[in-house]
């Protein structure tokens, strides 16, 4: 009887730490699907919060970024470096010496983290592919 109460709780034990780890992993959902007007908005706000924008800069990059948005809602739109570099000059126009100090380094950081998840995905296909558990990292 002992037996098959203790193999009752692993099993139970096994199922919910599996629901846990599945859940983890949609816990981020589907992307929302915003327009460009949206999503000009949307980085106008992370942008003057970050930098403490003023209200003519506000103005300026609101006017710039929602003419980006929109050449990215066109079908097969991939920016060029000279597009990139462009529109980082536009932007060096209407920032401060130290809003630009604080915007490249908020750039060189999400750099990072692109790179840092484009490696554990290279990992994660690698292992997969190779029949090898994933490693989880404890949070």
């Amino acid at each position: 009887m002992k037996k098959l109460i203790v193999a009752a709780l692993l099993v139970v034990g096994l199922s919910t730490f599996a629901q846990v780890e599945k859940k983890d992993k949609e816990s981020k959902g589907p992307i929302e699907k915003l327009s460009p007007e949206e999503k000009a908005e949307k980085g106008l706000k992370r942008m003057t919060k970050q930098l403490k924008l003023t209200e003519a800069q506000q103005k300026q990059m609101k006017v710039l970024m929602t003419e980006q948005e929109a050449k990215r809602a066109e079908a097969n739109f991939k920016p060029s470096k000279e597009d990139r570099l462009a529109m980082k000059e536009k932007i060096s126009k209407i920032l401060t010496s130290e809003q630009n100090a604080t915007w490249d380094k908020i750039q060189e950081e999400r750099k990072e983290k692109m790179k840092e998840k484009i490696e554990e995905k290279r990992k994660e296909r690698k292992n997969k592919k190779e029949g090898k558990p994933e490693k989880t990292e404890d949070k």
